[in-house]
């Protein structure tokens, strides 16, 4: 077993250094490429072998003219799977995050530039169905592959292939995909608690602010180089009161935190959805909140970066390796 494990370590080596990761396109070169014959292919090299034995025990020319023929047909074939793959680009672009349960898309962008057809051309994601296309000459085409989110956090794509059996499925020629690209899972948000007064933080908790718009005038203060000259207070002005600023009173959001202390849920994985589901409230109401986690505090802010970086931050806790790859379980669809 020792000597087994050491000779996949040596394999596994090998394949990663001929076929190294990319966040851009990946080029079908010749190292890349990898060509074995089917199980129907090793029938037919076996039916040849037949064929050739009967042709020379009987010494009829039919027989070796049939022979040759078949093993012409073999050899082009070999050919033929081989130039299908060849010199196709192959781009993932970045998927969008999901939330744990939904379905993740990995999109797939196949592209040549040359004037050739290329037929039955499948991707596949470890052990999921494969999905198939084809390129018309000098175009590009679009994959798209379907994957359940099982586990929240942020991953890298693994066992990507790309491959055909073009054109008689006597021989299957693949290629290793790794990209550098990023795939966040949200935890699933768990609707049981909501937005509270005891998340407010009581010193970003008043109901009015001033500002200089607004319904309601508050009263004039000095005025600040750089403000627009329409606020202005002119009659003060002409009283030789020196400019000053008109003020109004407008009514402001309090700023919320979002504590792992204030979650009720007992799991971890719970508290974490909990947390999810009242940042997406906060967002929802254009609330100014943060987030603590152990160890971790996230600043007050709002808008649609914050959102995301929350619910990246939230996705990430505690995960051990974050640069590992994202699994797949067939049976949780």
């Amino acid at each position: 077993m020792a000597v087994l494990g050491a000779l996949r370590q040596r394999m596994d080596s090998y394949i990663a250094a001929r076929n190294p990761a990319s966040s851009g396109q990946i080029l079908l070169h010749n190292r890349r490429l990898y060509i074995l014959p089917t199980r129907f292919g090793y029938l037919y090299a076996v039916m040849q072998v037949v064929l050739l034995l009967a042709a020379i025990n009987y010494q009829n020319s039919m027989a070796y003219v049939l022979t040759f023929l078949l093993t012409a047909l073999g050899i082009i074939s070999l050919w033929q799977t081989h130039k299908n793959l060849l010199g196709i680009s192959v781009r993932l672009n970045t998927p969008k995050p999901v939330f744990q349960g939904e379905d993740l898309t990995l999109e797939f962008t196949l592209s040549h530039e040359n004037q050739l057809q290329r037929y039955a051309i499948g991707i596949q994601y470890l052990n999921a169905a494969p999905v198939y296309t084809r390129l018309q000459p000098n175009q590009s085409a679009s994959l798209s592959l379907t994957l359940p989110a099982i586990r929240r956090g942020l991953f890298r794509p693994a066992g990507v292939v790309i491959f055909t059996r073009y054109p008689t499925g006597l021989f299957h020629a693949w290629s290793w995909l790794k990209f550098e690209v990023p795939i966040l899972v949200y935890p699933k948000p768990l609707y049981d608690i909501k937005l509270r007064e005891s998340l407010a933080d009581p010193e970003q908790s008043k109901s009015t602010v001033d500002t200089t718009d607004g319904d309601d005038f508050a009263g004039l203060r000095e005025h600040r180089q750089g403000e627009s000259l329409r606020h202005i207070s002119w009659k003060a002005y002409a009283q030789g009161r020196g400019m000053l600023t008109k003020t109004f009173q407008g009514h402001a959001s309090p700023s919320l935190w979002i504590n792992w202390s204030d979650m009720t849920a007992a799991s971890q994985e719970s508290r974490l959805a909990q947390m999810t589901a009242l940042v997406i409230q906060a967002s929802q109401q254009n609330q100014k909140y943060g987030v603590n986690l152990p160890g971790q505090e996230i600043a007050q802010d709002s808008g649609s970066a914050h959102f995301s970086n929350c619910l990246k931050q939230i996705s990430c806790y505690d995960q051990t390796d974050p640069n590992s790859e994202l699994a797949i379980e067939l049976s949780a669809r």
